[in-house]
């Protein structure tokens, strides 16, 4: 399909690439979104990027955030890709500082202070987290926690110690995403290690990308709550990832319930239209 003449914001927060496209007159249907993505993010042979979002339009919200990913399949939430997004709308007049923003996983509150974006990831229910799990991969134990933060996560707990290189990591990753009666979902998977009292370490390899990816919201969220609830370190959080830090605060409202957010830094990176 040719995209031709299609005017584009490419976006990164931290490291996690988009592509931005205006498509509140939906001009394209889900099956041109799908074919936009799989051919626009391909890197080195277009304009390359971990996914495409499409800011439309909604009827309870300032807009509606609609996310796919490299490989065609759409998300539900992204937590970079909504800060992107807000920072996008707001500059370009489409919402106010402090807006809402429909996404698949349900309403998200966004406030833009340039160039930073601050999303409300909502509440979460510490009796639906999966705690104290472990998988057994070729005679070693992973300990990891389960949980869903906008799309589902696995927290694997690293030793500080652990200098597994990503590609070391990478086919223990994929033994958990392959596992469907485990995860029938999918599950994005993060490395964490702790490096201070709120300071953690995080290496994610996301679904829909099937690969590491230098940030990702989602899973710096999932893992400060995971890390948090396990004692090991107290909020705020900042979670260094390969492409910088994202710092999230989590507050304990009532027993057993937590409201998360999610703060970093959003850049863009080109606008154009696409010549072929």
């Amino acid at each position: 399909m040719n995209y031709e003449g299609l005017k584009f914001t490419k976006m990164q927060g931290n490291g996690n690439d988009f592509i931005i496209i205006d498509n509140r007159s939906r001009s394209f249907g889900d099956d041109s979104l799908r074919d936009m993505a799989i051919n626009l993010c391909r890197r080195r042979i277009s304009i390359g990027a971990d996914g495409l979002m499409a800011i439309e339009k909604s009827d309870d919200a300032d807009f509606k955030m609609r996310l796919f990913n490299c490989d065609g399949s759409e998300g539900e939430m992204c937590g970079n890709g909504a800060r992107c997004l807000a920072r996008c709308a707001f500059e370009k007049g489409i919402a106010p500082k402090k807006m809402t923003i429909e996404t698949l996983a349900g309403p998200v509150s966004a406030q833009v202070t340039p160039p930073y974006a601050t999303l409300d990831m909502g509440l979460l229910d510490m009796t639906s987290v999966e705690r104290g799990q472990n998988k057994n991969i070729s005679g070693e134990d992973f300990p990891y926690s389960h949980l869903t933060v906008g799309v589902p996560h696995t927290v694997i707990f690293q030793d500080p110690g652990d200098r597994r290189s990503p590609g070391d990591l990478a086919p223990i990753a994929i033994v958990f995403q392959s596992d469907r009666d485990l995860f029938p979902l999918g599950t994005n998977v993060n490395f964490l290690k702790v490096s201070g009292p709120n300071l953690l370490d995080v290496r994610t390899r996301e679904r829909g990308v099937n690969d590491f990816t230098l940030s990702c919201g989602t899973g710096s969220t999932a893992a400060a709550a995971a890390a948090w609830m396990e004692g090991l370190v107290s909020s705020p959080v900042d979670v260094t990832n390969p492409g910088g830090v994202n710092t999230v605060l989590i507050e304990e409202n009532e027993p057993g319930v937590a409201r998360l957010f999610l703060r970093g830094l959003t850049a863009f990176v080109a606008e154009g239209s696409v010549l072929s």
